[in-house]
């Protein structure tokens, strides 16, 4: 049986999810430049003007981007305090 220590374990899966953030905060940078407004403020005024197909794209996607960097802050907390299991 091999065995492998959960630290290991740990410092493999916390480079992946880096990694995978470096390429989020690039995309969310993207679209900040894009509009020169953070997300918060592209939200309220796509909410609030007539339609725009590519601004919604835009929308859902930046959206999207931030879901997967909170998901992915909470992933690096986590692997951070060994709170996680292997199955």
């Amino acid at each position: 049986m091999l065995t492998i220590k959960k630290s290991d374990i740990a410092g493999s899966l916390l480079l992946a999810v880096m990694a995978e953030m470096h390429i989020v905060r690039d995309k969310l940078s993207f679209f900040e430049r894009k509009y020169h407004m953070d997300f918060e403020a592209f939200e309220y005024s796509i909410k609030n003007q007539g339609e725009s197909y590519q601004h919604w794209d835009d929308y859902m996607e930046w959206k999207a981007y931030k879901r997967l960097f909170e998901e992915n802050t909470r992933k690096i907390y986590d692997i951070k305090n060994a709170d996680f299991e292997v199955h």
